[in-house]
This record gives structure tokens, C-alpha cells and sequence, in this order.
């Protein structure tokens, strides 16, 4: 029976030019088992829209706690990681894909960053403007590797629910360039020749620069 109705759903998402993909997760995402987060996304020629239902479990049952939805590139499927905490808080947050750049190098998610007080994630609302985000330890921050005719690694981090960056490390014609950010201005710090084997260099740290 569940495979007919998956067969009908299929055709009339064929039918109506429209392509339905949906993702599911309460083993990893913010406490194991407590949070569980439904996504689904719906494309057609229009537009892509991501749909969410952040659940809490309590008892045997699940809860819904909050949702929401947002547009994004028409021809990019729907990926999400569920397995990082990106602030260091004890709880995993969620990223959902939302656009490539630079021929797929450049991953751009919308980052959400649970928080405990208000039980709710919270939209990031810049954070397609860093792509490749991860946690780093080494600054305990939040760091984004952006390729382009080089490649830069970005320090950031979280103000209110914004991005905000405070250091940045270039390396392009084999050189590197270190910045500290303030007040959104970058001051140069270092510049020097730099080998690498590898094409693209990422950075755990600014000042000093380190790999």
C-alpha cells in the first residue's frame, strides 16, 4: 500500500512538472532522539521552496515546535547536515543547501543555530554570503573557505543572528595575505611568500597563520 501511494505521489509531482524531495532526522541533530526535523522541498520551473517542522519529543510522542520555509535556486537539490555544532554549545546545528558558486566548489547553506533559551533555531540570516562553513576549534569560532581565482579562509563570528567576521587569511600566487576585521574593514597584518603543494590552502588561525 505505502509503495502505491509513493508511486501516485510520484506522478503527480511528474505530471504537474513539480519534483518533491523530503529528509528526515531525529538521531543527530541538536540532542539525539529529543529534536527531530522534517524537510521537505518542492521544485518546479517557478522556484524551489524548503518547507521545516522542527519536533520535540515528550513522552512516546513528537511535538511540533516550530517551522518555517524559504525560496531558494531552482536547479540545486536539497542537502543538509545535521551532525555540527557550530557555535560550541553543546547542541547540533542545521545547515540546509541552498546554492553553489565557483563550479560547485563554493557550498552555500542556510545556517540555522539552535537555541536553547527559546527552544527554536535561528536563522543566520547572512550566511549565504560564507560558503563552506565549519566549526574551528583551534579559534573556536565559525570558519568559511571561499574559492575564487585564489582562496580565503574566513573567521567568524556570531552577533545576534549574523555573521561577523574578524580575521581572514588569503593565499593566491603562492603568497599569503592576513588580515584582522574590524568594524567591518580589514587591516593587513602580514604578507609573505607561501608554499604549498596543494592548490587550494585553508587556515586554522590568522595571526599567527596557521594550517
Amino acid at each position: 500500500m505505502n509503495r502505491i501511494i509513493i508511486i501516485l505521489l510520484f506522478i503527480f509531482s511528474f505530471s504537474f512538472g513539480q519534483n518533491t524531495e523530503f529528509f528526515s532526522d531525529s538521531k543527530t541533530l541538536i540532542k539525539p532522539r529529543k529534536y527531530k526535523i522534517n524537510i521537505t522541498q518542492k521544485s518546479s520551473k517557478a522556484g524551489s521552496v524548503v518547507v521545516f517542522n522542527l519536533f520535540r519529543k515528550s513522552g512516546n510522542k513528537w511535538f511540533i515546535i516550530q517551522s518555517g520555509s524559504f525560496k531558494k535556486q531552482t536547479d540545486f537539490p536539497l542537502f543538509v547536515t545535521t551532525d555540527e555544532d557550530l557555535n560550541n554549545d553543546g547542541y547540533n546545528d542545521l545547515k540546509i543547501s541552498y546554492a553553489q558558486a565557483a563550479r560547485g566548489a563554493n557550498e552555500i547553506e542556510k545556517l540555522f543555530i539552535f537555541n536553547p533559551k527559546t527552544q527554536k533555531l535561528t536563522e543566520i540570516l547572512n550566511s549565504q554570503e560564507y560558503p563552506n562553513l565549519h566549526y574551528n576549534a583551534r579559534r573556536n569560532c565559525i570558519t568559511s573557505y571561499m574559492f575564487y581565482g585564489g582562496n580565503a579562509t574566513y573567521f567568524l563570528h556570531i552577533k545576534q543572528n549574523r555573521l561577523e567576521g574578524f580575521g581572514k587569511v588569503e593565499f593566491s600566487n603562492d603568497s599569503i595575505y592576513s588580515y584582522k576585521i574590524k568594524n567591518k574593514k580589514e587591516i593587513l597584518l602580514k604578507k609573505e611568500a607561501y608554499k604549498s603543494n596543494d592548490g587550494a590552502v585553508f587556515f586554522s588561525n590568522f595571526d599567527p597563520v596557521e594550517e
